[in-house]
């Protein structure tokens, strides 16, 4: 009788201490995973070459990301995980090209940030595959070209506790482009033009400087185009094509010459430059070629898709600009107008036009 009542008493103190060391564990497990990813920035980079990334190791000697950790009760140990989608520029795609994981490394109290320079260094790799496809068909093309191939490529990254439970961040995109010729599209070679051209291009970046400057009978185009100052010389972000103005009046019948200069974001903040040949064309000996003509054919070149309706009305009533310009009630000069023009090229999808 004595053991029934013994063994009656401890059980419930046995339950007691499972359910301490069941609380206990659970809780040291939530608190292995207080480390939270609080940011994650790509870098600006717009070209890589096969010496910025050992794909066959994932490690780098550029800067592509930078991951900010944030702090923690008493320091954690995690590991990276990173998975890298591909879709290169000429439609073909890579799903989980690449896949990483890191063996595990202490994160402090306070926090830290790591990049992925890291990678190879103070992350030591644990995991690491690269898809057959990936490798043929990008890791091989930078081989042979010395360039990764243009495309978006996506990294999701996450860090994973002890408990395998990962922790995702936002994904960034780096988008590259490579950029290996820039064509003149006009004005055309030895083309007459009025006063105020348009000058229209075709390059892979998304910067470009216009240079325009003029050329005397006995100077060649390369002493021209570098003669200080020029004409004009202009940034154009986003933009193929820009109507002349902010620079000095060409003047009639001189002859200029003009370039363009490619511009992509190369590793560690350098700049990448491809330019164009060197063109001529000829301003008109008169004022033949009405440069209101020119404008109405921009407007219809930037809205004549949105606004159809519009530019047929013009064209059905024979509808001319007269060469007066008002904005908001204050006269306008058409310099100042052709400033406007080219600075809303770049934001024409959220315009509105109307014709009155």
């Amino acid at each position: 009788m004595k053991m029934k009542c013994f063994t009656i008493a401890i059980l419930p103190v046995v339950i007691l201490i499972l359910t301490i060391l069941s609380f206990a564990v659970n809780t040291e497990i939530q608190a292995q995973c207080e480390t939270s990813i609080i940011d994650i920035i790509p870098a600006p980079v717009q070209q890589l070459t096969i010496a910025d990334i050992d794909f066959d190791h994932f490690e780098s000697a550029t800067l592509l990301f930078t991951v900010r950790l944030g702090p923690s009760a008493g320091g954690d140990t995690v590991r990276l995980h990173i998975v890298l989608n591909i879709n290169l520029a000429n439609g073909s795609t890579y799903p989980n090209a690449a896949d990483f994981t890191s063996k595990g490394f202490f994160v402090p109290q306070a926090g830290a940030t790591y990049t992925n320079l890291d990678i190879g260094r103070s992350i030591q790799r644990q995991d690491f595959t690269l898809d057959s496809r990936a490798k043929e068909d990008v890791q091989d093309v930078a081989l042979a070209t010395g360039k990764f191939p243009a495309g978006k490529y996506t990294f999701q990254i996450a860090i994973i506790c002890s408990d395998n439970i990962p922790l995702n961040g936002p994904s960034i995109d780096i988008v590259l482009l490579n950029s290996s010729r820039v064509d003149l599209l006009s004005p055309r070679e030895g083309e007459t033009t009025n006063e105020f051209p348009l000058f229209e291009f075709f390059h892979d970046g998304n910067k470009a400087v216009l240079t325009v400057a003029e050329i005397n009978p006995d100077q060649s185009r390369e002493d021209a185009i570098s003669h200080e100052p020029p004409m004009v010389e202009t940034e154009l972000l986003g933009q193929n094509s820009f109507l002349y103005s902010g620079g000095r009046p060409l003047e009639f019948g001189k002859t200029y010459a003009w370039k363009v200069v490619s511009k992509t974001a190369g590793p560690g903040g350098t700049e990448v430059e491809v330019s164009s040949p060197i063109r001529l064309f000829t301003v008109s000996s008169s004022p033949q070629i009405r440069s209101e003509d020119f404008i109405l054919t921009y407007l219809k070149d930037t809205y004549g898709n949105r606004y159809p309706k519009i530019f047929q009305d013009i064209d059905k009533d024979n509808y001319i600009l007269t060469g007066t310009y008002l904005l908001n009630g204050s006269t306008y000069s058409k310099e100042d107008l052709l400033k406007l023009l080219n600075e809303l090229r770049s934001t024409s999808d959220s315009i509105e036009l109307s014709f009155e």
